[in-house]
């Protein structure tokens, strides 16, 4: 217990700093003069959705079938504000909430959780622009990435800043610097917490079409205060590409090479390609379709896997029927593979392989300017070579939200 006191020190001094950029966004505000704020949109919001789960700890169905409880019904309320504000040219957007989580089997789920994004987009003369930015997000940890009876309750922090210099009609230079860092609640998990520093630089191309081509580099640094063993750094180059095909078809691709070498580990070390490709298509006034193909190196805090090798797709769509009622569905499937390299003496590689897949069909009524409803249905999937690791479930939800 003698550790307590200097980690809940630690901590405070991390939510200080992620609070920060708040309190200088805000300062920014008060100290506009009083007819620049006329105007200001500030618009309240409550919302209150049912959710439903048949296989809520995720659990393989040797388990289901031996009549073991799995499923879970649980309500969920939430309150919030939303600001979006320009102010000449700088523009101001932020969104603050607080819920409430209520499990009708597995109460001791029941939690109180917390969301803030809030983002300045500034912009200088007609060269400089960018962003600065904060997000804070205390939930519960998801049961695909732990699967217990026990509560489970996470923090995720992020800071960025990114600014772009356009020194030439055609030519623009872009760096980007971010802070993530991630906290549980449970002591048996802290050796998953974990910050990362990411870093970015980049120039790109600009057609006269609105077209952009550019190269960027990426340097990231990962600490594990409670693992440092699996520390790591890693270097991406990669080429970026957006093009407008066509009126109605826009692609983006960002791909290269990355490269990530443990701190103490070097038999851990990897070297991959890591590529990202979307396409957006409006395929009618009514109709939107993207398509995305993917291969990146994944993360992972086992010891006995440096990571994983995702390779996947995802198709999404949207279909506005009405004027009031928006349908969405999308269709997803990744293939993850784990680099089986044990680094303590005595554990045997991880030998896994893992085939996940998600589908959701969801619709949303605009009763009016102010009040929605939405219902979805999904139903995702596992297969792993570890019986134990899989599972397939099912799931609803019914919600609705009210600004006003």
């Amino acid at each position: 217990m003698t550790g307590w006191p200097a980690m809940n020190v630690r901590r405070d001094c991390v939510v200080e700093y992620v609070w920060m950029p708040l309190v200088l966004m805000a300062g920014a505000l008060v100290c506009v003069p009083a007819r620049a704020v006329e105007g200001d949109t500030f618009t309240p919001y409550a919302s209150y959705g049912v959710y439903y789960d048949d296989n809520l700890l995720r659990q393989p169905d040797y388990v289901r079938d031996s009549g073991t409880a799995v499923s879970d019904r649980w309500t969920r309320a939430a309150v919030g504000i939303r600001m979006d504000k320009e102010i000449g040219r700088q523009k101001l957007t932020a969104d603050l909430s607080a819920n409430h989580s209520d499990y009708d089997r597995f109460n001791q789920f029941n939690n109180d959780g917390r969301d803030l994004k809030a983002n300045w987009n500034w912009v200088l003369g007609n060269q400089f622009s960018g962003n600065v930015g904060t997000s804070y997000l205390k939930d519960l940890t998801p049961f695909e990435d732990f699967r217990s009876l026990e509560p489970n309750m996470r923090v995720q922090q992020r800071n960025y800043v990114d600014a772009s210099w356009r020194f030439h009609p055609s030519w623009e230079i872009n760096t980007a610097y971010s802070h993530y860092d991630l906290r549980y609640e449970l002591e048996s998990q802290q050796p998953a917490e974990r910050t990362l520093n990411t870093a970015d630089i980049g120039i790109d191309y600009l057609a006269r079409s609105g077209n952009k081509v550019g190269i960027v580099f990426r340097h990231s640094e990962g600490e594990y205060q409670y693992a440092p063993i699996n520390a790591y750094s890693q270097n991406e180059l990669k080429a970026k590409i957006d093009w407008q095909v066509t009126g109605k078809t826009f692609v983006q691709f960002l791909g290269g090479w990355a490269k990530r070498e443990y701190t103490s580990n070097p038999q851990r070390d990897s070297s991959l390609p890591s590529a990202r490709l979307t396409a957006y298509w409006q395929a009618t006034s009514k109709t939107a379709v993207s398509l995305a193909l993917w291969r990146e190196i994944g993360a992972t805090d086992n010891l006995s896997a440096n990571y994983a090798s995702n390779r996947g797709v995802s198709l999404a769509s949207t279909w506005d029927a009405t004027s009031k009622i928006r349908v969405d569905a999308l269709l997803s499937a990744e293939k993850r593979d784990y680099n089986g390299v044990s680094i303590i003496q005595g554990l045997a590689p991880l030998d896994r392989a893992d085939d996940y897949s998600r589908a959701a069909l969801g619709i949303t009524y605009k009763y009016s300017r102010h009040w929605n409803l939405r219902a979805s249905v999904y139903r995702t999937q596992l297969d792993s070579n570890i019986t134990s690791a899989t599972y397939r479930n099912n799931g609803a939800m019914i919600s609705t939200r009210y600004e006003f």
